[in-house]
């Protein structure tokens, strides 16, 4: 049910009816989207959040861009992979996929891969 009404409330700030009324987002917003899309489809396998996490890269890859290649987003997955976004924690046994996953599409290696500039 938790999974749920977090996929509910993820298409929700996500759908477009919502960014809409809010302006276009920015390529950093949409690189931070493919990001965390990418990266809570790794945490919830087989769910509506990674089927979600597909139709989310489709839409925004066209618009951050040609710089963003298959092998790039193969790249983020596999780091997103390798971050276990919702292994539990130490301590409660808690699922803090959410957290991480923001935090992951800020990391810098994550940011590059998604055509971000590079800064001078």
């Amino acid at each position: 049910m938790r999974m749920q009404v977090a996929a509910a409330a993820l298409m929700a700030a996500c759908s477009p009816v919502v960014t809409q009324s809010q302006g276009r987002e920015t390529p950093a917003e949409i690189r931070r989207i493919i990001a965390q899309s990418l990266c809570l489809a790794e945490a919830y396998p087989a769910s509506v959040i990674e089927k979600d996490a597909d139709g989310i890269v489709a839409v925004y890859q066209g618009i951050v861009g040609g710089s963003v290649t298959v092998r790039d987003l193969d790249a983020v997955r596999d780091l997103a992979r390798r971050e276990k976004p919702a292994a539990p924690t130490p301590v409660g046994n808690r699922n803090f996929a959410i957290a991480r996953c923001i935090s992951f599409a800020d990391r810098a290696d994550v940011v590059k891969l998604l055509g971000a500039p590079s800064a001078k």
